[in-house]
């Protein structure tokens, strides 16, 4: 009785997978550089193409770095554009980048970021609520 329970835990969790092997929550959405996404959340369509990387200055993982640095990306949500950022945004540059937005009564946030060292590879986890 026990393997079917073990069985049963490991399908669900194998379903809240993106098809890049991560786990994401379902009111997120993974999605990679150049790459788009949709998914509906609370019985609403949402489409997510991460157009480019404005700027890319994170510390790079294993890496003791001074500044945790920040990524800046140009995004196109259900076809507007939008600008959003991770990590230290708060600078005393002229540039001030958020890192959320509020479209259609829901707050999207750009909660991580992932294989930001390359590019090409680069992907970012936003979270509707």
């Amino acid at each position: 009785m026990s393997f079917l329970r073990v069985l049963l835990v490991g399908l669900v969790f194998m379903g809240c997978k993106d098809d890049t092997g991560i786990s994401v929550g379902d009111n997120e959405i993974l999605v990679q550089y150049e790459q788009s996404r949709s998914k509906e959340i609370d019985g609403k369509e949402w489409s997510v193409e991460f157009v480019g990387i404005e700027e890319n200055s994170l510390c790079l993982p294993d890496v003791n770095c001074v500044w945790l640095g920040r990524l800046v990306v140009s995004l196109k949500i259900n076809g507007e554009a939008t600008i959003l950022g991770f990590g230290d945004l708060e600078t005393n540059a002229e540039e001030d980048f958020q890192n959320q937005v509020e479209m259609d009564g829901v707050t999207i946030t750009f909660s991580e970021a992932l294989n930001y060292d390359e590019e090409s590879t680069t992907k970012i986890i936003l979270v509707f609520e």
